[in-house]
């Protein structure tokens, strides 16, 4: 039964994926105990949970860029 659940976890939508690991998280599980119930590495854990807190940031124009801008 816990490969069934392992496949279920791996065949939702990442967004149900990301929603069930921070439930995970909440109820008290460490992510090496999150790994284990989801069939993800500890890493991959650690890396789904923090790519949803730290918002995508975009680059920083080159100097070159922001003088061209400027001119």
């Amino acid at each position: 039964m816990h490969r069934a659940q392992q496949l279920q976890f791996q065949r939702l939508p990442p967004e149900a994926q990301r929603a069930a690991l921070w439930r995970l998280a909440w109820s008290g599980l460490a992510p090496e105990q999150i790994a284990e119930r989801t069939g993800w590495t500890a890493e991959q854990v650690r890396r789904a949970m923090h790519e949803e807190v730290v918002p995508a940031q975009p680059p920083w124009p080159a100097r070159g860029e922001r003088m061209m801008a400027n001119a």
